[in-house]
């Protein structure tokens, strides 16, 4: 039986296709500048079109009846609306640059929103899986307070260093809403600092490129001291000079734990994947009202809505810091209790 495939290879592209994409990838000044993703969008988006009329025996070209049939078969997939959405839209954009129709593209168009319309009407994953597996930020930071219990009281070295792992990483997304990739990649004495009076932060996010800075709040200053010394002693500073230049959540021979394994424990711990945090912090600022929103953003590090803002200086710092001070003032009780513990 021979494979379907889904996506025609981009050598396999029709030439026409090919030099539109060339064009994005560099366009003439005045002319619209694509995103890296956006362009991967568009050239799955065309791969996927080239596809299905192949397999229908049509020509590799932009054509009514061909869109037809891509729209039939995206409609027959089990997609979600947005991901169907996409897709129409990338091909919208390779559409312009062939120099389709305009009168065929406003059809494409219209498909575009029949896709939004059912996008609005759904009900998100994220809204179905929180309904299921109700949870807030402080169940979070109780469940970090909970791995960490069983951490000092787990006698196996490489079980107590998992947990302890696990603790880590639940306390640190209870208080600040980075990506689970950024985290898994921050390293000692570079991206976090210790110093006698606790901890600090000094990265940029690797999607959006805004910057995490300042000092971390005192409550996660145990959990973090727990992956220099996983329980064993109490000489933190000579710990962490010994670590510096190796990740801080690291295997054995101190390579980078993958962020798949963090994300595991953490839906282990949760029932959620780590991306839930940047959902439920928006809902914990909500009561705070504009001003709860702004400081949601910036711990989730989303720079769309401030993109004015290069004049400032040090408020990003300031903003962090308030943002850090009324999310720990909602963890007090849950992440606190780990200092009177051990």
């Amino acid at each position: 039986m021979t494979h379907r495939r889904r996506t025609l290879p981009f050598a396999e592209f029709p030439r026409p296709f090919q030099l539109a994409l060339r064009r994005m990838e560099t366009p003439r000044r005045g002319r619209r500048r694509y995103s890296a993703s956006s362009l991967a969008v568009t050239r799955n988006a065309a791969g996927q079109y080239l596809a299905v009329v192949q397999r229908k025996g049509l020509d590799l070209r932009l054509s009514r009846e061909g869109l037809c049939l891509f729209i039939e078969d995206l409609d027959a997939r089990p997609l979600k609306n947005t991901t169907r959405l996409t897709y129409v839209t990338g091909i919208q954009a390779m559409a312009k640059e062939l120099r389709y129709p305009a009168l065929e593209r406003r059809l494409i168009l219209e498909d575009c929103g029949i896709y939004r319309e059912d996008m609005q009407r759904e009900v998100p994953g994220k809204v179905r899986q929180l309904a299921a597996k109700p949870i807030t930020l402080r169940d979070v930071a109780l469940a970090a307070v909970k791995w960490r219990r069983i951490a000092y009281e787990t006698q196996s070295v490489n079980r107590r260093r998992t947990y302890f792992q696990r603790s880590g990483v639940l306390a640190l997304l209870s208080m600040l809403q980075m990506r689970i990739s950024d985290v898994s990649c921050l390293v000692v004495g570079r991206h976090v600092i210790r110093d006698e009076y606790g901890w600090s932060l000094q990265v940029a996010s690797g999607k959006t490129g805004y910057r995490h800075h300042g000092k971390l709040h005192d409550h996660l200053t145990p959990y973090l001291d727990d992956l220099l010394m996983f329980g064993d002693s109490d000489a933190v500073m000579a710990s962490y000079l010994a670590r510096r230049g190796t990740p801080l959540f690291s295997t054995e021979t101190n390579e980078i734990l993958s962020s798949r394994t963090l994300a595991y424990g953490f839906k282990t711990a949760t029932g959620h994947t780590p991306h839930i945090v940047r959902t439920l912090v928006h809902d914990a600022m909500a009561q705070h009202g504009t001003h709860g929103a702004e400081l949601a953003r910036v711990l989730c590090g989303q720079t769309s809505a401030q993109t004015a803002k290069h004049y400032e200086v040090h408020a990003g710092r300031y903003r962090a810091q308030k943002a850090q001070e009324l999310i720990a003032d909602m963890q007090a009780v849950a992440l606190k209790g780990a200092d009177r513990e051990h």
